[in-house]
């Protein structure tokens, strides 16, 4: 079975950021949940002090941005480009709700703004690639039929 190369570029773009969001839990001084989840794991890894954006904020970017990937991916290659509104919204959506059942007592986690505000950052990045991405496979396509 072989997969067509769009969906193995927006596989990667699931991948690498996941991986590099948890590479960051794992080796950021302070303690988060993940990393208690992951505490044998973080044993054996270095403890980074990363600057105050990346501390910070470069993880909620990169779920936020693999998750766009993800819902993009999951619609289909026979869609490709035709609900980018939906996986905007959709996204957008997950987010914001996310981020804000931070605000009930007893979830994990703490309510931050500018958390939402790096998450729509995120999509709008995400969208930008995945145009990038659409146009250069639609170029390739009719270079290849003419």
């Amino acid at each position: 079975m072989t997969f067509p190369k769009r969906i193995c570029l927006f596989a990667a773009n699931i991948i690498v950021p996941l991986n590099a969001g948890l590479f960051i839990y794992l080796t950021k001084s302070e303690r988060t949940y993940l990393s208690d989840f992951l505490a044998f794991f973080r044993a054996k890894m270095p403890i980074i002090k990363y600057p105050a954006l990346i501390n910070s904020f470069a993880c909620d970017f990169l779920w936020t941005y693999a998750m766009f990937f993800c819902i993009r991916i999951s619609l289909g290659n026979e869609l490709r480009g035709k609900h980018n509104l939906t996986v905007i919204i959709l996204t957008g959506i997950v987010a914001i709700i996310l981020e804000s059942i931070q605000l009930i007592k007893g979830i994990p986690g703490t309510f931050d703004v500018f958390d939402l505000i790096v998450e729509l950052i995120a999509i709008a990045v995400a969208i930008l690639i995945t145009n990038f991405i659409e146009r250069r496979f639609n170029y390739y396509e009719e270079k290849s039929v003419s």
